[in-house]
């Protein structure tokens, strides 16, 4: 009779570990929890800068069916880093996380030109990281939020994946902060160590998951090509402290992840709002299938162009 399988884990670093051994245990297995990697008090700040912004119902999520990606028992106070300094630069700001962008999404590029002339020129190019998401999940409703299924972030690029991986593969970092104590009762996420060194063909299976327990505080920081799920609230109890569960979340990309004129900025929303929708798609006012430059999760010509415009400092 042979032995049962290991239960898989994660691996949980200290607040001061070296950016050399958080590196060393992202490459291996695609995701580490920094334990305290944030103060009790700075996730007090965190919470109270976000209370206002929240819906005081259940978020009125425009998918509401089962099984769908976010549960509808989920708030979601998207655009996160615009809500305060506390949910903002104090967090991205982080020495450890400036240190781990600066190593595994900063790109110098050196290319030689030749136009046929004897002047061949060298140059590098830099390529900052940009942030490519924020967001904060509030699941507070009660027991009933589904699971997600076991996912790639980096599938919003249409990424495809080949055996051996490299540290140049790497597309984008994700850092989930636990803003109260997640357990795998109210949904602590699901990770699959290693998964990011599989190719597409191999499918993910929920018992070679790891469960991300975490104290308010912690960290857990993986690859965008690790397999991960949000997990299912199974909390009855709702006078209990862990019927909430509030999750600060950061996804870092690398920079050329993006159009390469800002037509955002570039072309007056006046002249947006005067194009036709097909024009308005087609300079980036459309999300993409996988939701790749939604608002509100939403695609922008869906909500509507105006509405979206319109949103205030106050209003959004």
């Amino acid at each position: 009779m042979g032995l049962p399988a290991a239960t898989p884990t994660l691996v949980r670093l200290p607040h001061d570990a070296s950016q050399e051994h958080v590196v060393e245990i992202l490459l291996r297995d695609g995701g580490v929890i920094v334990e305290s990697l944030f103060s009790k008090d700075h996730i007090k700040d965190m919470l109270e800068t976000i209370e206002p912004h929240l819906p005081s119902t259940d978020h009125d999520f425009p998918y509401k069916t089962p099984g769908t990606f976010f549960p509808q028992e989920t708030k979601l106070l998207w655009s996160l880093v615009a809500r305060g300094d506390a949910v903002g630069k104090r967090v991205c700001f982080h020495p450890l996380l400036v240190g781990l962008r600066d190593e595994l999404l900063h790109m110098h590029i050196t290319r030689t030109n030749d136009a046929g002339s004897t002047d061949m020129q060298t140059k590098t190019t830099d390529i900052p990281p940009r942030l490519s998401l924020s967001v904060c999940f509030d699941m507070r409703s009660g027991p009933g939020a589904k699971q997600q299924p076991l996912h790639r972030d980096e599938d919003v690029w249409g990424t495809t994946h080949e055996r051996p991986f490299r540290k140049e593969d790497i597309r984008q970092l994700g850092v989930l902060i636990a803003g109260t104590k997640s357990v795998k009762e109210n949904g602590a996420t699901l990770v699959i160590p290693g998964s990011h060194l599989w190719d597409d063909e191999r499918i993910p299976r929920e018992e070679e998951a790891a469960y991300a327990e975490m104290e308010p505080g912690d960290a857990l920081i993986f690859l965008s090509g690790t397999r991960h799920a949000g997990g299912a609230n199974k909390i009855q109890d709702l006078t209990s402290p862990l019927a909430r569960r509030v999750l600060f979340s950061y996804f870092f990309a690398k920079g050329y992840l993006r159009q390469e004129e800002n037509m955002f900025l570039s072309i007056p929303r006046e002249v947006v709002l005067g194009m036709d929708v097909e024009m308005q798609k087609l300079i980036g006012y459309e999300a993409a299938g996988s939701h790749c430059g939604f608002v509100d999760f939403q695609s922008p010509v869906d909500i509507g162009l105006e509405k979206v415009f319109a949103r205030t400092a106050g209003n959004f």
